[in-house]
């Protein structure tokens, strides 16, 4: 082999050994940015779970409001109805039990 031969080698083994140090930073980089991801990713996704279970359950309670609201209405509803059965007797009795003028 001529120094010729010998030095381009050893500048292509320079070479290489540069782009091997500069390519291990990249890996080390992006294993780096994946770690931070993952525990992005994963409060992430126990948010969604927390939210999803909070959801449920304000849904459950909006079920609940609402039927404890169509009970209140109907025993407003049976309320006025016993109210006005009540006033109307009222009313007949005061008009057949006045006295004559």
């Amino acid at each position: 082999m001529s120094g010729a031969v010998v030095e381009t080698e050893r500048e292509q083994v320079i070479r290489w050994m540069e782009e091997g140090r500069h390519i291990l930073e990249v890996m080390a980089s992006l294993l780096n940015d994946f770690d931070q991801l993952k525990t992005t990713a994963e409060a992430a996704r126990e948010q969604n779970e927390r939210l999803q279970r909070d959801g449920q359950q304000l849904r459950e309670e909006i079920a609940r409001l609402k039927a404890d609201n169509e009970r209140s209405q109907k025993e407003r509803a049976e309320m006025a109805q016993w109210f006005s059965s009540v006033m109307s007797e009222a009313a007949s009795r005061l008009l057949v039990e006045r006295p004559p003028a």
